[in-house]
């Protein structure tokens, strides 16, 4: 693998460029230094990258050697990881071991795979189980690792954002459904109940005063009180079968009619306030 002379290359090309890497990435680009775990078997490779994605990108990083130490540090860390950088070839559990856990476990961590050269058709198949990009390691430098650390963060924010836009449009789905038929209810019930009470107040103003005369003068208070208390119930119903059929023309509202909602509010205490 000839890693010793990869360390030396990899160090030579990322000192030579620490004057350049802040200037191209900038501070003002991270209002909150974005967390890197970085996992390989190579000890010296991985410690020394780590090192300088904090120093010289003001990464906040974590480094393990080993699938396993990177599947229990997922488990048990409080905050998650920004992106993660996975190589593929480690003994025991493979880069591919840990995506597979990931994609069952649902972790949505953006992960960039690393690999050797000659092991990109691997490198496609991690993509396949949800790794965001690749890089070979002969090909590293700490500018360009630091901009598709930068654009893989981006890209995940991205799909968050789009998959949570779906999900309220999903809901709104639901609701016009629900909206529809709350609708179809009350176009049937609606008349019936319109009719009904049209034909309770008509009896009450019609009917009352003739058969109130036929009866003794005591009986007859005590019908004009019950006949007053069906009136006034009589009222409240009226009233609310219009105020739900005004609030069924604003429910699910995209940008709810505050106003209207509070017309409708006035209305009914209105209307209780004089048939009291």
């Amino acid at each position: 693998m000839h890693f010793s002379l990869r360390v030396y290359t990899f160090e030579l090309l990322s000192r030579c460029r620490t004057l350049t890497a802040h200037h191209c990435l900038g501070d003002s680009m991270y209002q909150e230094p974005l967390s890197v775990l970085l996992v390989d078997d190579e000890a010296t490779f991985v410690s020394l990258l780590a090192e300088q994605l904090r120093e010289e990108l003001g990464f906040t990083t974590t480094y393990v050697t080993s699938g396993r130490e990177a599947i229990e540090i997922l488990q048990k860390a409080r905050r998650g990881f920004s992106v993660i950088l996975l190589d593929y070839l480690m003994p025991e559990m493979t880069g591919l071991n840990v995506l597979q856990w990931m994609h069952e476990q649902k972790h949505e961590t953006p992960v960039v795979i690393l690999t050797a050269a000659g092991s990109e058709e691997v490198a496609v198949e991690a993509m396949k189980l949800g790794a965001y990009d690749y890089l070979r390691k002969e090909h590293i430098d700490i500018q360009r690792l630091g901009l598709v650390i930068q654009s893989t963060h981006e890209r995940h924010m991205f799909r968050v954002v789009k998959a949570l836009e779906e999900e309220r449009w999903r809901e709104i789905g639901l609701n016009k459904e629900a909206t529809d038929r709350v609708r179809d209810v009350l176009n049937a019930i609606t008349p019936k109940l319109n009719d009904t009470v049209a034909r309770i107040t008509a009896a009450i103003e019609t009917d009352a005063p003739r058969i109130l005369q036929t009866l003794p003068k005591e009986t007859q208070t005590q019908l004009q009180q019950l006949f007053a208390d069906l009136h006034r119930q009589v009222g409240w119903l009226e009233t609310g079968v219009k105020g739900l059929l005004s609030l069924y023309r604003i429910l699910y509202a995209r940008h709810t009619e505050a106003q209207e909602i509070e017309t409708i509010r006035k209305e009914f205490e209105q209307t209780a306030r004089t048939q009291r």
